[in-house]
């Protein structure tokens, strides 16, 4: 079964990212300017910062995912598009010869490096194309003990409602997903069935793919900055300017040590 990356078509249904962030993300590059960020994906977050007059540098691991991206900003405006240098490339390791005032990695996209070397060497590489006053922001869900205690029994967690599209005439799409956790490694595979049905009610095909995400702690994280030579600057609870809280959102600012 392959990864959901794989699907940008799917991914795009119902990836909605996290309430708040498109516009936070917005205004953070425009007082910015310049941006640099990291795992962009379909350009769900990459063409707003644009709009919003920041040069953006998207970069992104899966060619079929940026080539997503690529579409939507040929249907941008000619300022828009001419704003966005969209790269292949792995958070783990790039070198663009630049520094940037901010660099974001949004919406779990951290959460896909399941081994410490590979944390500290997206981290470490974030320090060295950060400018001295230049920022890193990094939004990550905050580990829900009563849900991940409920995904512990070999068999996962029973199905539930991912997500519903309509597709007017054409009918809808229906997502169901379930979870294995694994405590041992801090992480958790996700499966998501994707199912078509006509306006009739009657399944017209079923596709199936996977995500895998490690969930960090907050002192973890802390540790992690620290041997990376980063420095936090604040811990938010949300997109709103909300207090951290446990289960909600671990939205880091940081800075070079």
């Amino acid at each position: 079964m392959s990864d959901l990356y794989t699907a940008p078509d799917l991914y795009d249904l119902l990836s909605d990212g996290v309430p708040g962030d498109v516009a936070w993300f917005g205004r953070q590059a425009k007082a910015a300017g310049s941006v640099l960020e990291l795992a962009a994906g379909t350009g769900r977050v990459t063409i707003p910062m644009a709009r919003a007059g920041a040069k953006v540098t998207a970069i992104e691991l899966r060619e079929s995912m940026l080539d997503a991206a690529a579409e939507k900003l040929a249907r941008e405006k000619p300022e828009v598009r001419k704003r966005v240098k969209l790269l292949v490339g792995d958070m783990r390791g790039f070198e663009l010869k630049r520094q940037f005032p901010l660099i974001v990695i949004p919406f779990r996209a951290f959460q896909h490096l399941h081994e410490v070397r590979d944390q500290r060497a997206c981290l470490e590489c974030c320090r060295e194309h950060l400018t001295r006053q230049g920022r890193l922001v990094i939004d990550l869900f905050d580990p829900n003990l009563r849900i991940l205690g409920a995904n512990l029994d070999v068999n996962g967690s029973a199905a539930r409602l991912f997500g519903e599209k309509p597709l007017g005439k054409d009918g809808r799409i229906v997502a169901m997903s379930s979870r294995v956790s694994c405590p041992e490694e801090q992480r958790f595979e996700e499966t998501i069935v994707y199912e078509k049905f006509d306006a009739q009610g009657n399944s017209q095909w079923r596709r199936a793919h996977k995500i895998h995400l490690r969930y960090f702690f907050r002192y973890e994280m802390e540790h992690l900055f620290e041997l990376s030579g980063l420095e936090v600057v604040k811990l938010e609870g949300g997109f709103e300017g909300q207090p951290y809280r446990h289960g909600g959102e671990q939205l880091w600012t940081v800075k070079r040590a």
